[in-house]
């Protein structure tokens, strides 16, 4: 059997999942038309595909979470985004249901409790359940998806994972350390599985709803790898001991062979189990864990020795699928005012970005990315053709004045909350751009290994049709080539990984016109601001201890928040940019 094996892995987004979200659903109708086809017999290329691992972060973790769920079900794909109570859990979670305005009530806030965040988390909760808890009846398996299908989802746990550094040391300081980068691990169970599930691996049942099945820790899970520090409120996950040995920085691949031997956490004599742990953004600490889908898939039979995907357009047989809404953009600063950058009111907003940029940094991969093309990884990131050449050629509007395609990237990526219509955009440009890629960069020539293998298995007119229908160019620039696919060698030749098998999967998806947030619905949501900031401040000021400062604070808050709102909402303004409508 010819399969090729992939991993999707999706990065932090934060309202950008909205983004993730439509390329997973036009990825996923990609899939069932083209098996759809098979199972009517149609002359389209015959290799097979098997979804394997999930990995994401934050929202991307989020999307993961959702996937899991969505791929063990039927689901209507969304064509027009201005539905409402669609089937669709990737749209309704991302489009539909999650807004500013559930985010800045106060039904969270209680008197004599702590503030857990500073936004209203309590529509994160609602979602979650709604968004992962299986369908019943439960949907006959989809061919493509792994039935040992696995998801990792990245966590920062705020407790801490202890180490020691010297063993014991009597008569010596023994050194320790806490290791904060943590994970979880997920595998689906069907009722008709009968593999075992992986060591450490949480399962989730299918067959059953609720704890039972395992869907209150994945709900819990999706909660805390999202919980952006302060403004969504962290999470508790009960976790074992067992689960960190070997620890969460070793491969999956490591981890399997016990290479190198595994180190054991230095936790206390007689630990409970399980015991709990507090976390929040899994993105802090790996914003984009591709190296959890690069692993795992490198683990499975037949297992690199490298522990490393092979990479030659010839010899892939397993592939990355990164989903990144914020690929890096960074610059290095050549006129660096060093003055005016040490100030604190600079230097803490760029330690919040450095600390970010370095959960996304993988040195040891630089490499492989540099040496040329690889065919174990691709990348689906936002791209807006109409949007480019509006800036390109227009007197001006300079390139450097072009907003990002993406409408959710506005206020540092909260902006998809305060409108709509931005993630409505977002979500239907993800589906554009999946489609772009199927059809020009996830390809590989017709002599690869899994290729080739399903091309044998035809019959030689049958291959020809084949063949004729779906090549393509080779994408990019491979091999310093750019020519058509019409020549005699057979390298020259190259075929979809996911071919388009319908007439409207393979014709351009119409463009859908950028949003604009209206001054009104503006001043609604500065109003519902500061309305929450008055019911929270006090909350805080009741926990101080001088009655002299809380009576202080007490009468100027309410000045406080009549000032703010001009500054505020100007330099909402400000921000929004072109997607704000006076």
């Amino acid at each position: 059997m010819a399969v090729f094996r992939i991993g999707i892995n999706m990065a932090g987004a934060v309202s950008a999942g909205a983004y993730t979200a439509g390329v997973l659903d036009f990825l996923t109708e990609a899939l069932d038309e083209w098996y759809k086809a098979k199972a009517r017999g149609e002359l389209v290329p015959a290799h097979d595909l098997s979804i394997e691992v999930l990995s994401g972060a934050s929202a991307g973790g989020m999307c993961a979470a959702i996937s899991a769920v969505m791929l063990n079900e039927e689901f209507e794909h969304i064509h027009d985004t201005s539905k409402q109570n669609t089937t669709n859990r990737f749209y309704e979670s991302w489009v539909n249901k999650i807004d500013i305005h559930q985010l800045l009530k106060t039904d969270d806030l209680k008197p004599n409790t702590p503030v857990e965040s500073l936004l209203d988390s309590t529509i994160i909760s609602q979602i979650a359940s709604y968004a992962l808890t299986p369908g019943v009846p439960l949907s006959p398996p989809r061919p493509y998806v792994s039935p040992n299908l696995t998801l990792f989802l990245s966590l920062t746990n705020l407790r801490g994972v202890p180490y020691s550094l010297n063993g014991a040391a009597p008569g010596s300081v023994e050194e320790t350390t806490l290791f904060f980068g943590d994970r979880i691990r997920f595998e689906i169970q069907r009722p008709d599985k009968v593999s075992q599930p992986a060591q450490n691996a949480h399962i989730l049942n299918l067959a059953k709803a609720g704890p039972a099945g395992g869907w209150n820790v994945l709900q819990t899970a999706a909660m805390a790898t999202g919980a952006f520090p302060a403004f969504l409120a962290p999470r508790e996950l009960e976790r074992s001991t067992a689960e960190y040995i070997p620890p969460m920085w070793e491969s999956v691949t490591s981890a399997a062979t016990g290479t190198p031997p595994p180190i054991a956490p230095n936790f206390p004599p007689n630990m409970t189990q399980p015991f709990a742990t507090l976390n929040v953004d899994g993105g802090i600490t790996n914003n984009d864990p591709f190296n959890y889908s690069h692993d795992y898939l490198a683990s499975l039979a037949p297992a690199s020795p490298s522990d490393i995907n092979p990479m030659s357009a010839k010899a892939a047989d397993r592939a990355v699928i990164n989903i990144a809404p914020f690929p890096t953009t960074a610059k290095f600063t050549t006129n660096f005012a060093m003055a005016k950058q040490s100030g604190v009111l600079s230097v803490l907003p760029k330690l919040f970005g450095a600390l970010i940029s370095q959960s996304r940094f993988f040195g040891e991969s630089l490499s492989d990315i540099m040496s040329g093309n690889t065919f174990s990884r691709f990348v689906i990131a936002p791209s807006d053709d109409r949007l480019a050449r509006k800036y390109q050629g227009a007197v001006g509007h300079p390139v450097a004045e072009q907003p990002p395609a993406l409408q959710c990237a506005v206020l540092s990526a909260f902006g998809g909350f305060f409108e709509r219509g931005f993630r409505a955009h977002d979500y239907a440009l993800g589906r554009r751009n999946c489609q772009r890629f199927l059809q020009t960069r996830f390809l590989l020539p017709a002599n690869n290994v899994v290729m080739k293998a399903a091309l044998d298995r035809m019959d030689a007119a049958a291959r020809e049709a084949v063949v004729s229908k779906y090549a393509r160019r080779p994408p990019g620039d491979y091999a310093g080539s750019n020519k058509a696919v019409s020549g005699e060698k057979e390298d020259e030749k190259w075929l979809p990984v996911i071919p388009l098998c319908t007439e409207y999967l393979s014709t351009k998806l119409p463009y859908i016109e950028r949003e604009q947030i209206s001054g009104a619905s503006l001043n609604e949501i500065v109003d519902l601001i500061l309305k929450r900031f008055r019911a929270i401040v006090p909350l805080f000021i009741d926990r101080i201890p001088s009655w002299a400062f809380r009576s202080f604070l007490k009468i100027g808050q309410p000045v406080i928040a009549h000032l703010a709102k001009k500054p505020l909402t100007d330099a909402l303004i400000k921000e929004l940019g072109d997607s704000y409508k006076a």
